[in-house]
């Protein structure tokens, strides 16, 4: 997937991350993870790199 294609699907993605972050329906701990990836997601810094080949 290039940059441009996951600008797109990030476009698409944060109205729905919004919107359930607003719902009092939401349970916390899905809050939380979905901070926790937004956060990941825009984060200049790699917190897991690349060469580790279990995880990739």
């Amino acid at each position: 997937m290039n940059l441009k294609d996951r600008a797109r699907k990030l476009k698409s993605d944060v109205p729905a991350l919004f919107l359930a972050l607003k719902k009092k329906e939401t349970p916390v701990i899905a809050k939380i993870f979905a901070g926790i990836t937004i956060g990941y997601a825009l984060s200049p810094i790699d917190l897991i790199p690349d060469f580790i080949p279990v995880i990739s």
